[in-house]
Parts: C-alpha cells; structure tokens; sequence
C-alpha cells in the first residue's frame, strides 16, 4: 500500500495512510474483538449439535459486527478532521487525509462480515475453510486488488482498495459457507 500511495501522491499519500492505519487498528478492534467473542459461542452450540442455537448465533454476531463496524464508519464520516487532528497532522495532510478517510472505511462493515464468517467457520471445525478464507484474505486478494486496481483505474481507487478486496473475499466466504452447508450443516 506504502508503495503505491508513494507513487500516487508521494510523501502526503504515505502520512495520511499512516494516520488511517491508526485509526483503523480501532475499528479493526471491534470487530476482531466482536468474532473473537462469538467463537465460544459458536463452538458451544455446535458441540451440542443445537441448529438453531448456531443459526441464531451467527446471525447475532453478525448483527453485532455490522452494527459495531457501521457506528466506527460513521464516527469517521461525520468527524474525519477531529479524528485526524489527534495525530498532530499540519493542515495540507489534515485536509488530504479527511478527504480521503471515509473511501477507505467504509470496507470496515464488509470486514466485519469477513471476520465473524472466519470465527465462525473455526469454530464448525471448518478450519481449512477458515485458513483459505484469512490467506485469500491477508495475501493474495489484499496484493492484487492494491497493486493492479490504481494501474488499471488510476490513482484515485487507492483508497477504495480495502473495500473492494473485503467485498471479493466476502463473495468467496459466502461460497465456501453455502458450499460446506448445502445439506446442512455436518456435525464432525
């Protein structure tokens, strides 16, 4: 990301990712946090082979993810230069990074979705699934998407580019879910 920010706005492209970085770890918390939080409750209720339990348990923490990602989405639409002015930032990097802020988290409510389908696939004993979910996930979506995306559409798509690969993996996520229960879910 540093390099293609570099390439595409030089050293301001670098300061205000490195201020959305930070204020993504909080958002990236919440969420992280959220699906860590449901696991136990996954694994409980499919130890006890209860359905309906499970259902309902992934569709709250789904719930919670969603909203959870969605409240820190607007905190940073409707407060990008408070939010921003904590770093210290001078006022052309303070006005370039509010400008850009909201094009880069609004991929937090889709991550969200991603992380709680990961716990929730680890806690099926689907790790394999979960593995290949997190790999297309960190390495390859997140790679192509950020290096071909502002080649092929110009430089102004960079910050789209969380967004756009959580969306690519939330479609694969929600194949290998549909997949491994097209007959229900099996109970190993």
């Amino acid at each position: 990301m540093n390099y293609t920010l570099m390439a595409a706005y030089g050293d301001i492209g670098i300061n205000a990712f490195a201020i959305i970085s930070y204020l993504s770890s909080f958002a990236m918390a919440v969420f992280f946090g959220a699906s860590e939080g449901m696991q136990p409750l996954f694994g409980q209720a499919y130890g006890a082979i209860e359905d309906e339990n499970l259902k309902y348990d992934y569709r709250a923490g789904q719930l919670i993810s969603v909203t959870g990602s969605t409240l820190c989405v607007t905190v940073y639409v409707l407060f990008p230069h408070f939010l921003c002015e904590l770093f210290g930032a001078d006022a052309e990097t303070l006005e370039f990074t509010a400008a850009h802020l909201w094009e880069y988290c609004w991929g937090f409510i889709i991550g969200s979705v991603n992380s709680m389908l990961s716990a929730y696939f680890y806690s099926t004993k689907r790790s394999s699934q979960a593995i290949a979910l997190n790999v297309v996930r960190s390495f390859v979506m997140n790679s192509l998407i950020i290096t071909f995306l502002p080649k092929l559409f110009g430089s102004a798509v960079v910050w789209h580019t969380f967004g756009i690969y959580e969306a690519l993996v939330l479609a694969v996520a929600i194949a290998l879910k549909k997949t491994t229960e097209r007959k229900g879910i099996i109970y190993k």
